[in-house]
């Protein structure tokens, strides 16, 4: 076995290999191409190897180039699970990927990042996208605001969720300078929305098994069931319900010291997607009028009479990530029967 350490850049890929023995095999920089990269593999025989890299903005092409080269294993690994490299005083590119030949070598590699194919794969860069869109909106939306209270004038909270936004700026009396600014604002507003709603339909005909079964459990709906399926994808590469919580970044922090454990704020480390998207579920879900929702209801006045509602939202959340994969990896629909008993 060979053990391949490479560090990405746009620039160029630093590869740094050893063998069974820790002797260096290759240890060089190519340019970042399908076919430099091919080619260096082949040119080390029919060994098999192990190729190490970061999650990055190119995972995808080189995920797909490796998998292309007969005898080569890939593990990727996630930028905050070797948090120790990057902070570590003496940090080159060439140091980085001995490294993480040396960590493969020695059986230390962190858990492997889970690469997305097919339409799966569509999907979370169609939400990836879709939510780019949104931050940049919402961002001159923030400006718009901001412009208006120079002029004196504030903003209804929920003004632009009106049919009749911009006309209704129009008629507000401010300077012609901050009128052209605004109304460029507006502009790009109007455009970014239109692109959003064209992603939002692009993702709405994505069809899956498990979309379906998800759109089982209320709350859960065409756009909330997408986003779901496509950060878990399959769900029996999920260890346990913790595993999945932690995941979608609704665990709380764990501080220990001697006999003392305190749970401290929920965790942002996981997919903040996922994470979003439970939590707008929740909101929805202590208001429905529903036989379906009613144990989800249950549990969330439990928790709110001792911890309050802000708590108690987070909590009813992860249940229903955890309710997400149970119904996916059951390969059963929602039955809130069945979780009365869980939620009791």
């Amino acid at each position: 076995m060979i053990y391949i350490g490479m560090d990405i850049s746009s620039k160029s890929f630093v590869i740094h290999g050893i063998d069974e023995k820790k002797r260096v095999v290759v240890n060089k920089e190519i340019e970042p191409t399908r076919g430099g990269l091919q080619g260096l593999l082949k040119g080390l025989g029919v060994q098999q190897k192990l190729v190490i890299f970061e999650a990055g903005n190119q995972l995808k092409w080189i995920a797909k180039a490796l998998q292309e080269v007969e005898g080569v294993e890939i593990h990727v690994v996630h930028p905050n699970e070797i948090k120790w490299i990057n902070q570590s005083s003496g940090k080159t590119d060439k140091i980085d990927a001995r490294k993480l030949a040396h960590l493969g070598r020695g059986d230390m590699l962190p858990r492997k990042v889970h690469i997305v194919e097919g339409k799966i794969r569509e999907l979370r860069e169609l939400i990836s996208a879709r939510q780019r869109l949104q931050g940049k909106r919402v961002a001159l939306i923030n400006s718009i605001r901001g412009q208006m209270k120079q002029e004196g004038h504030s903003l209804p909270e929920k003004f632009f969720q009106r049919s009749d936004w911009r006309e209704k700026l129009r008629w507000v009396k401010i300077g012609d300078v901050q009128r052209l600014i605004i109304e460029s604002y507006m502009d790009n507003v109007e455009s970014l929305l239109i692109a959003e709603k064209k992603l939002t339909e692009k993702i709405g005909t994505i069809e899956d098994k498990g979309i379906e079964l998800l759109e089982s459990i209320p709350s859960i709906g065409k756009l909330s069931s997408r986003v779901i399926i496509s950060a878990l994808d399959n769900a029996e590469r999920f260890d346990s319900k913790k595993c999945v919580a932690k995941y979608g970044a609704l665990t709380p922090r764990i501080y220990q010291s001697g006999g003392i454990t305190h749970l401290g704020r929920i965790a942002r480390d996981g997919r903040q997607e996922l994470r979003r998207v439970l939590l707008q579920c929740a909101h929805v879900i202590v208001r429905m009028r529903s036989y379906g929702a009613r144990p989800l209801q249950e549990f969330f006045a439990r928790i709110m009479k001792r911890r309050g509602k802000k708590v108690a939202i987070v909590a009813v959340a992860r249940k229903l990530l955890t309710i997400a994969y149970g119904v996916l990896k059951s390969k059963m629909p929602y039955d809130p029967v069945r979780l009365k008993g869980v939620t009791a």
